[in-house]
């Protein structure tokens, strides 16, 4: 039976519920294949809302549903804030108004295509103005407009030469890392004259720039300078600099920063300038408080502590007030602290918030949520967070239609007394004091906690309520890396260099949790992990027997390679961190966090997932996935390894997509009905 058949096969015996280890009611079903043909699979989300300068109205960029045959579209739209009522402009992403209203810069094209364009309100026209072969470079693809509407200040980066197929045949075909064919060019700063198109180069450098955002003078521009591995100097920094405008004057406002997201903003009267920062954590990469500091540069005013920043700052028009995203707990939620030190936390329930934005005269707020049912809203309130309502809701109608069950946000201790998080999803037919099959689903990253997707296709939240459909609960665990817990539990755990350890403990006692309430059974336990969260499933696996089946997708095995392999080579300053030292130095520290150290006696049937990176991905985990599935295998313990070609950290081809879900779901029904 060749591959095809085997899928069409295999998705015929899952939509049979008869066949199905877990059944339940089709009318409550997700199956595996349902959950694939969702074309508004995940529920549309706009881009930054920009507002138009009669705080009436916001522009914004939104994408259509993919289908199984192509990407769908993203849409510049115009929005009333007061009605919701939409209207779609032109295609494109990353929609910015100018300060008078009058136009709206956006990124037109595909992928290293992709160009600034202006589209203009008055005319409906647009042109495009800063063509770019490469794309734009940083994150948010790194464009601001001048505050008198003239200007756009940008990033970019050059494409590496490339050689034509015959000069390919006639050349070597040698890299040398850090050197010759391996390091990226210099990323570029550019300033385009949007009326002439006039262009200026006014800065560049080994680094990734970010975040630019002019002073209100018009004078000079703000934005980041971060070290990337690329660069393979193991320079892992984040500057906040200016630089001015004809000038081309560089000046550093804060350096030395560490890992930190910074995404700098400068406050409307022009005095200070907000950025996510903590200066206590160099290392540990995006724990961000909100911090100050003057614009001309001077002390840092660390504003927020010990609470985990997800996104912003955003400053209030009286340049008092800087909203943000953060997270205690499973969900984000939105808060504000005032430049002399008041934190308020405004608008909080059980979902996500993202894309915050203030309107221009300061009385109104705007924000998207999610759940973890795939429902999706634009949201307004005051500037205080109250009287909160839904503008926009942008769950599509198949989403409302599935019968879901309750998602629950939980609690519990670990031994240690540190409190943690997670998400319970339970079966739409679930039963108070009936024992169900537990299925933990450990996130990656590990920073920013629970995340409202899947750990297979790692697009949807519903992906979970495929799991309850299937008869099983679904546990999102959080764990102490991750950060949303403080600061403090990771510095307890760099004592001992016991990180694993102390993440297994949260874990596990998560479970015992669920057991010890009757939710789950004990002896029906199943594990999957993506990213850091294979590489805990990896942990676990060599840590304790108590789970039937596992599936590890795309995580290390061995700190010891980790340190210096894929986007790592060149060194690791964040594990140097973490294990006091470099791995020859401090062996035994690599060693104790090291899933390979620990295989013999592994009784788990695993699944092992890992791709060839030939799709362009920066970091490479086949090699720890190789020699885990060696050691199962040689120690006659039941697993497979899955290699998908062409693909990087997450799989993305459709036809591979629903290769992996058929494989991941069979895999764990064969083991638990064992």
């Amino acid at each position: 039976m060749d591959r095809n058949n085997w899928t069409a096969w295999f998705f015929g015996i899952l939509a049979c519920a008869g066949n199905c280890l877990f059944a339940q009611s089709p009318d409550f079903r997700i199956t595996p294949e349902k959950l694939l043909s969702l074309a508004s699979l995940p529920s549309p989300r706009p881009a930054a809302f920009g507002w138009l300068p009669d705080s009436k109205r916001v522009v914004f960029s939104i994408a259509e549903p993919d289908d199984d045959k192509e990407k769908g579209a993203t849409w510049v739209e115009i929005m009333d804030v007061r009605s919701g009522e939409r209207t779609r402009l032109t295609k494109g992403s990353n929609a910015k108004p100018s300060p008078d209203g009058l136009r709206i810069a956006y990124l037109s094209g595909e992928e290293a295509q992709k160009s600034i364009a202006v589209y203009d309100l008055r005319s409906g026209s647009s042109h495009a103005l800063a063509p770019m072969s490469g794309g734009t470079e940083g994150f948010n693809f790194g464009f601001s407009w001048s505050p008198d509407s003239q200007k756009i200040a940008y990033g970019y980066r050059p494409e590496k030469p490339k050689l034509s197929e015959d000069a390919k045949k006639a050349t070597s075909s040698v890299v040398v890392i850090g050197g010759e064919g391996d390091l990226p060019p210099d990323s570029e700063a550019w300033v385009v004259d949007v009326n002439s198109g006039a262009k200026q180069k006014v800065t560049s450098g080994p680094y990734l720039f970010a975040n630019p955002r002019w002073f209100p003078d018009g004078k000079s521009f703000l934005f980041t300078q971060v070290g990337s591995f690329e660069y393979r100097n193991d320079n892992m920094y984040g500057k906040v600099a200016a630089v001015s405008v004809p000038g081309a004057e560089v000046r550093t406002i804060v350096k030395d920063s560490g890992v930190q997201h910074l995404a700098p903003a400068v406050s409307p009267d022009g005095t200070h300038i907000a950025f996510r920062y903590d200066p206590n954590n160099i290392f540990y990469p995006y724990y961000d408080n909100i911090a100050m500091v003057p614009a001309g540069g001077g002390p840092v005013n660390q504003l927020s502590r010990n609470i985990f920043v997800s996104s912003g700052p955003i400053w209030a028009p009286d340049s008092r007030t800087i909203y943000f995203v953060c997270k205690e707990g499973a969900y984000s939620q939105l808060c504000s602290v005032t430049t002399s030190g008041e934190l308020k936390r405004l608008i909080k329930g059980p979902h996500n918030v993202a894309n915050v934005s203030v309107s221009p005269d300061g009385q109104i707020l705007l924000l998207t949520t999610e759940d973890a049912r795939g429902r999706a809203e634009i949201r307004s309130s005051r500037s205080d967070g109250t009287g909160e309502r839904t503008l926009v809701d942008l769950t599509p109608p198949d989403i409302k239609q599935l019968a879901l069950g309750e998602v629950d946000e939980i609690s519990w201790k670990s031994h240690d007394g540190l409190v943690n998080h997670g998400l319970v999803i339970k079966p739409a037919s679930y039963q108070p004091g009936k024992r169900y099959p537990l299925l933990v689903d450990l996130h990656g990253g590990p920073i920013g906690g629970v995340s409202l997707m899947g750990s297979v296709l790692l697009k949807t939240p519903l992906e979970f309520h495929m799991w309850a459909s299937r008869g099983f609960v679904v546990f999102a665990a959080d764990y102490r890396t991750s950060e949303i817990a403080g600061w403090d539990p990771l510095l307890k755990a760099r004592e001992k260099s016991d990180f694993n350890d102390r993440d297994t403990d949260d874990i596990m006692t998560g479970i015992d949790f669920l057991v010890k309430q009757g939710v789950a059974d004990p002896s029906r336990l199943a594990l999957l992990g993506h990213s850091n969260g294979s590489f805990l499933a990896n942990w676990l696996i060599t840590h304790t027997n108590r789970f039937r089946v596992a599936v590890s997708y795309e995580g290390i095995a061995d700190q010891y390679i980790s340190y210096g392999s894929g986007m790592r080579v060149g060194g690791n300053a964040f594990s140097e961190w973490m294990y006091k030292g470099k791995p020859w130095d401090v062996p035994q520290n690599y060693s104790r966090n090291s899933s390979s150290a620990f295989v013999k006696g592994v009784k788990t049937p695993t699944l092992f997932i890992a791709n060839d990176y030939s799709g362009g991905s920066g970091v490479e985990n086949l090699v720890h996935h190789e020699f885990m599935y060696t050691a199962l295998k040689k120690q006659g313990v039941d697993t497979q390894l899955l290699m998908y070609r062409g693909e990087g950290h997450v799989v993305q081809r459709p036809e591979n997509l629903r290769d992996l879900l058929s494989r991941v779901v069979a895999w764990v029904d064969t083991h638990m009905s064992k």
